[in-house]
């Protein structure tokens, strides 16, 4: 199934026909001008890169097995069919949904509470292509106010090299990471040759301090500069956490998601003893009996017994 099915689609291939009240068929069927039954391979999945932020996402249909509903005398000819996709073309941010723009007493004091409308203009039209809304005081918004002007001035740059730099620039200034369109876009474009952002002297000496002052949002970003300082740094994080008295599940997990990084999990090998010690670590063992197998563990990884894994956030 294509990740980029629209959420309603999606929640009618998951209900059989004895569950179609589950969904509401006649508003459906009211709201379309065309429904068209077709054999799913007779359709195609296009994505198509417009720009560093925008994707358009098309159905291609090589044929149709029974017109349902007509009513605008619409030939498929291996028409290109664009859908919206959630978190690219329209944009839902719902945290507390009864909190737009009334005021409620909290302690006797009165407050108000803010949402942020986001409108695209087509023709002389406008839609709503995103909501956020929730019980922040001004002073939070303001900050979400900043981001936004600051996005504004990106926008105005039509040097592609200065409008990537300075793009990257503000990720880290907000803590975050290019996207997979923004890298296909300026990949498309010539600006980079490979599928990871390029970063100049001063961007990386920034994200490596902020990586090796605990960001590690940022690890993607350095990940392929000095892999024995990267490593060390992880290293270190694993004896702190053999050190503590205690172990949370999370600490446990965290403890083997790191040492499988640091040994390439285990040269690949699952049936590796070592593997298998570091499996033990997530079960129902006791403290001191999880301690000597991460000692065992930060032995081995000081020893060089496995090759160093790729650095990648998604490992850990």
């Amino acid at each position: 199934m294509n990740k980029h099915l629209p959420l309603f689609i999606l929640s009618f291939l998951f209900y059989s026909f004895a569950n179609a009240q589950n969904f509401d068929v006649r508003k459906l069927a009211l709201k379309s001008d065309v429904i068209l039954l077709y054999d799913q391979d007779s359709i195609a999945y296009i994505d198509d890169v417009i720009n560093d932020h925008t994707t358009e996402h098309y159905y291609q249909l090589k044929a149709v097995s029974q017109e349902v509903k007509n009513n605008a005398s619409f030939k498929f000819n291996n028409a290109k069919l664009r859908y919206l996709v959630e978190n690219e073309d329209y944009f839902k941010v719902y945290q507390k949904g009864d909190c737009m723009s009334i005021g409620k007493a909290f302690d006797n004091v009165k407050r108000k509470f803010y949402g942020m409308l986001f409108l695209q203009k087509n023709n002389k039209q406008y839609s709503v292509i995103g909501i956020v809304q929730n019980d922040d005081p001004l002073s939070a918004w303001l900050e979400l106010i900043k981001q936004i002007q600051a996005v504004s001035t990106l926008e105005k740059i039509k040097n592609l090299q200065e409008r990537y730099t300075k793009s990257i620039d503000w990720f880290i200034d907000n803590n975050t990471l290019p996207d997979e369109n923004f890298i296909k876009y300026y990949k498309q474009k010539g600006i980079l040759k490979t599928d990871t952002a390029k970063l100049n002297e001063q961007q990386l000496a920034r994200a490596k301090t902020l990586f090796f002052n605990g960001n590690e949002t940022f690890l993607e970003l350095i990940a392929s500069t000095n892999q024995t300082e990267i490593k060390d740094y992880y290293l270190q994080k694993l004896k702190d956490i053999s050190f503590q008295s205690e172990y949370e599940f999370g600490d446990c997990l965290r403890f083997k998601r790191i040492s499988t990084m640091l040994t390439n999990d285990f040269n690949n090998n699952y049936d590796d003893i070592n593997r298998v010690l570091s499996d033990l670590l997530t079960n129902e063992l006791q403290n001191y009996e999880k301690k000597p197998i991460m000692l065992h563990l930060i032995d081995l990884i000081e020893k060089k017994a496995y090759q160093i894994g790729t650095f990648s956030a998604s490992k850990l």
